[in-house]
């Protein structure tokens, strides 16, 4: 009886195990490249990309030109916080870069509430995050120690790295911990997912975009030639442009994934 008793025992753990062995190997492995926007299908060359940062710099410096050529009060007053930015932002690279681009979470405008992320996930090297609508960045491992102590509820926004000399293309800017990190996109975010956007029409002759969410967005003029290379159905991610003068009247910028460029624009209505 005792011999039985341990022969239909062990026959119950043996069927157990199997079961269990081919319930574990059933299990579906997620791959995230499969549930992503694939980026670059169609890419920005590097000429193309250095061309139009030139640009955007040049008519940056020209603004600023003649701001200090001009004469009211008011442009005074502005190129005298123009003057002090380095303060303002102490993590720009450089002073040039500080006073062409100072930016803080009081001066932040956009025309979408898209802009704000939440970093879903963290890498445990702090080389890759994770944003809510499913996009993936490298980080550069100069700003990878920023990233340990990011939180899920925490607020994140996109911005343009406006550095020539840097390999990374954009900036994630935490607002929870005034962090900021230069990032590249790896993959984009999860198809048709409930924070993805993407075109549905293009008006090419009076540089207006239509998003999934009904919105038409006006491209600055000077961006014409990023925005050129976009069709219906690409995908957008949307950001906050930070250059000081341009951000008056085109406060954000959109990134096209299957491009990987990006022009900055506002939302009509």
């Amino acid at each position: 009886m005792k011999s039985l008793y341990t022969n239909a025992t062990n026959v119950l753990l043996c069927t157990l195990l199997s079961c269990a062995g081919v319930l574990q190997a059933e299990l579906p492995v997620p791959d995230v490249t499969k549930e992503r926007i694939e980026i670059g299908t169609r890419p920005f060359s590097l000429i193309e990309h250095t061309a139009l940062q030139e640009l955007r710099a040049t008519e940056e410096e020209e603004e600023l030109a003649q701001l200090q050529a001009g004469g009211s009060k008011t442009d005074e007053e502005e190129l005298s916080k123009l003057k002090h930015a380095d303060s303002i932002n102490p993590d720009a690279e450089n002073e040039l870069q500080a006073k062409m681009f100072p930016f803080t979470t009081s001066n932040l405008t956009t025309t979408h509430a898209g802009i704000y992320q939440a970093p879903l996930a963290v890498s445990a090297l702090g080389d890759t995050v994770e944003l809510m609508d499913g996009s993936i960045w490298s980080v550069s491992s100069n700003d990878r120690y920023k990233t340990f102590d990011w939180l899920t509820s925490d607020q994140i926004i996109i911005k343009p790295n406006h550095s020539l000399f840097s390999s990374y293309h954009y900036k994630l800017t935490n607002l929870s911990t005034k962090a900021n990190v230069a990032v590249n996109l790896s993959l984009g975010p999860i198809y048709n997912g409930v924070h993805t956007h993407w075109i549905v029409a293009i008006d090419y002759q009076n540089r207006q975009i239509c998003l999934e969410d009904g919105t038409v967005w006006s491209i600055k003029k000077s961006d014409r030639g990023a925005m050129n290379k976009w069709i219906v159905n690409d995908t957008v991610i949307i950001g906050v442009n930070d250059g000081y003068f341009s951000s008056k009247s085109n406060p954000n910028i959109l990134i096209n994934v299957n491009v990987l460029n990006y022009a900055r624009g506002a939302v009509m209505y």
